[in-house]
């Protein structure tokens, strides 16, 4: 039953169909399925699809925000499954956000979502972030890890800034700091300094939950 309503999902957001997507993610929900299941299985290749088309010129720029807002709408929908006795559980905090001069987030809140599953807090500082908005809110909510992500060539040199502010403010110790985004690469990633890198959702989510099993020793905080 899933697989079909995964594929049916994955269409919806490929063919652009708010109405059949807000309908078929209220029945994901009343069907009690898991959310990790469902992020990898019809949001995400759904809305790779829609950015290939993009790339390729067979949709334009309002396809693709519209894509994304939907797609943003429905992954809210499945946080709010997440019931107040898991949210108790939470065995550490993640904070990630975009850096400056990029303003992609369907990659971010789908790791946000996918992170978020695995009884961590997350706290999503959104897009354009500067070094200083990054620190000023690890700081503010006592994260354990941030995540910074890009998706543009052109700002992937924000991440080295990012670890370098961290460390002339004196608190680079204070956190772990891991990358992701398409123009990243492990190699390079570990180049500037990050703790971790992450290729795709799923590897995301499975960083997080290392590092914080590694910091509180299986989870126990």
């Amino acid at each position: 039953m899933s697989d079909k309503l995964f594929k049916e999902i994955q269409t919806a957001i490929e063919e652009l169909d708010e109405d059949k997507l807000d309908e078929l993610t209220e029945k994901a929900i009343k069907e009690g399925v898991n959310i990790v299941d469902a992020v990898e299985n019809s949001y995400t290749p759904g809305i790779k699809t829609i950015g290939k088309n993009y790339e390729t010129g067979e949709i334009f720029l309002p396809e693709l925000i519209l894509a994304g807002d939907m797609v943003k709408a429905s992954i809210s929908k499945l946080e709010e499954k997440v019931s107040a006795e898991e949210k108790s559980k939470k065995k550490g905090k993640f904070m990630i956000g975009t850096v400056e001069g990029d303003i992609h987030d369907i990659g971010k809140d789908l790791v946000a979502t996918m992170v978020s599953t695995r009884e961590v807090e997350v706290i999503d500082i959104g897009v354009d972030c500067p070094p200083d908005k990054f620190i000023d809110s690890a700081l503010e909510n006592e994260v354990d890890i941030i995540g910074a992500s890009c998706l543009l060539t052109m700002t992937a040199p924000e991440l080295p800034k990012l670890e370098e502010k961290l460390r002339e403010r004196g608190v680079r110790e204070q956190f772990y700091f891991i990358v992701g985004g398409a123009p990243i690469e492990e190699k390079w990633a570990l180049e500037i300094g990050a703790d971790g890198y992450a290729e795709d959702l799923q590897e995301a989510a499975e960083l997080v939950e290392s590092i914080l099993d590694k910091k509180y020793g299986g989870g126990e905080s």
